[in-house]
């Protein structure tokens, strides 16, 4: 298995990158992942030159009216030969075939990828590898890697994207109340439920709205059973510490079965949170009845 992490901040490269094997990155039509292009170049070169893999992510919907500004961002990501490219919207597959890009793609999205026969159908367009769903439960997880093995990614860590939409939820709010705040791109800003006490993570920018799950998902017991079977693992870093994340790098760098719960630990003592397995126990179509 490939150990990515996605990159936040430039100054976190060199901390990170003796501890994974690739680099995932974005500027334009994804949620949060904003490096400069001066800086993408940079992390692009960095990479090539400690062998590590660079990926490019863009895990937003595209419109008719952002055709000319994908145009050119692919010609950019096509001179940077980067070793894959995260998507979301199945129009970038028409899209990539223009710049011979391909045999780069990776489909995630989000919730959609669920069976095996929905990944099989994926990997036969041609699409390098699908990011399973974080709504799967373990027993999913496992029967799709078997039947599809070395051919999925997962995110093993992170807050889970829970809602996206082009509606600008944030700017209507501020709207309605007629106030003014500066909450576009920021991390700290959360959405709490009149009847729930958890908070929710929200970031606004301009490709949209984005909800994040109030709890940070983790894996470290289960995944070392599934290394034999992932092609490739993803921490995403959103809403996570620096220190959290070169910590965590370094830890699932050397997790093995043995160690699993000593790792596990020193995550939960050295750096609190709200861990939670997510959906790995927990079905997510239970009736009322049930």
């Amino acid at each position: 298995m490939e150990l990515l992490v996605t990159l936040r901040k430039r100054e976190l490269l060199e901390k990170v990158l003796p501890f994974v094997d690739g680099i995932i990155v974005g500027k334009f039509f994804t949620s949060s992942y904003h490096c400069s292009l001066k800086e993408i170049v940079e992390i692009n070169v960095i990479c090539k030159a400690n062998q590590k893999k660079i990926y490019i992510v863009l895990d937003d919907f595209i419109s008719e009216d952002d055709i000319d500004a994908l145009y050119k961002y692919l010609e950019f990501i096509r001179k940077l030969e980067p070793d894959g490219i995260y998507f979301h919207d199945l129009g970038i597959v028409t899209a990539a075939k223009k710049y011979g890009l391909s045999d780069k793609l990776i489909y995630d999205g989000k919730t959609v990828a669920c069976n095996s026969l929905d990944t099989a159908f994926l990997l036969s367009k041609g699409i390098d590898s699908v990011v399973l769903s974080r709504e799967l439960t373990l027993e999913e997880i496992v029967r799709i890697l078997q039947n599809n093995p070395r051919q999925i990614d997962l995110q093993i860590f992170g807050h889970q994207r829970l809602s996206y939409s082009k509606r600008r939820f944030l700017t209507n709010y501020f709207n309605e109340i007629n106030k003014e705040f500066d909450y576009l791109d920021k991390e700290d800003l959360f959405l709490v439920e009149e009847q729930r006490d958890y908070k929710l993570p929200i970031i606004e920018n301009e490709e949209g709205t984005f909800i994040y799950s109030d709890y940070v998902f983790e894996m470290f017991n289960e995944l070392p059973d599934l290394i034999p079977y992932l092609r490739r693992g993803i921490v995403d870093t959103l809403f996570i510490e620096d220190q959290t994340v070169i910590d965590l790098c370094c830890d699932l760098h050397r997790l093995t079965g043995e160690n699993k719960s000593f790792l596990r630990d020193n995550l939960y003592q050295n750096h609190p949170d709200r861990y939670s397995s997510g959906f790995l126990y927990q079905r997510t179509n239970i009736t009322k009845d049930e």
